[in-house]
């Protein structure tokens, strides 16, 4: 797996002070760009699925409210 595995020898390992930390010998594979990612569309959809949860989260929390002062709490 590229990115993720590296055999390195002591003479690299003297070069980076015998640090192993993995951040030194290995990367991380770059994503490929969808060129037909629309971000404005994509934050609009989220946005108006945000606004449908956070709307459900209003009624459940006055469900839940009505539910306590019916068991007297």
């Amino acid at each position: 797996m590229e990115g993720l595995v590296k055999l390195v020898d002591k003479a690299e390992l003297k070069e980076n002070d015998w640090s192993l930390t993995p951040g030194r010998y290995v990367g991380v594979a770059l994503e490929e760009e969808d060129p037909d990612f629309d971000f404005g569309e994509a934050m609009r959809t989220i946005h108006t699925e945000l606004e449908g949860l956070n709307a459900q989260a209003g009624d459940l929390a006055k469900k839940i409210s009505e539910n306590f002062k019916k068991l007297g709490i």
